[in-house]
């Protein structure tokens, strides 16, 4: 491995968070004024999701570095002595690893989980103050 190659899908899920966050905030007075609630879900899901596609960009990285560390030639492949057992398990943690293939999926299930959790908590909770 000559360099890193990091997963593309995991970078364009990170951009387009990245540019929603930036679109919410440029709407941020509008949002706050008619729709607060709309504008802080909205944020907390988009930050959630990011540090759980971060996260998965982070230990891909992490992986191919530690993979990288085995390749002693530089040429990109593994053969003769390169071959040792820590290498066959730095290659199998890298490969077999589908929580990083699926975290852009994953994500969106766990950010909206959260998200919903936290307003209905929120909601429960101005329930209760008002009686």
């Amino acid at each position: 491995m000559n360099h890193i190659q990091p997963s593309t899908h995991l970078i364009i899920a990170l951009l387009i968070t990245i540019l929603l966050i930036v679109v919410l905030w440029f709407y941020k007075k509008k949002l706050l004024a008619s729709r607060k609630w709309l504008f802080i879900n909205s944020i907390l899901f988009l930050c959630i999701y990011f540090i759980v596609v971060g996260a998965a960009l982070y230990q891909d990285i992490s992986l191919q570095l530690a993979l990288q560390k085995f390749d002693l030639n530089r040429d990109g492949f593994f053969n003769g002595n390169e071959i040792t057992p820590q290498q066959s398990g730095a290659m199998q943690k890298y490969v077999s690893d589908t929580g990083r293939t699926f975290s852009v999926i994953s994500g969106l299930l766990f950010a909206g989980t959260i998200t919903i959790m936290i307003s209905l908590g929120r909601v429960i909770i101005n329930i209760f103050k008002s009686k």
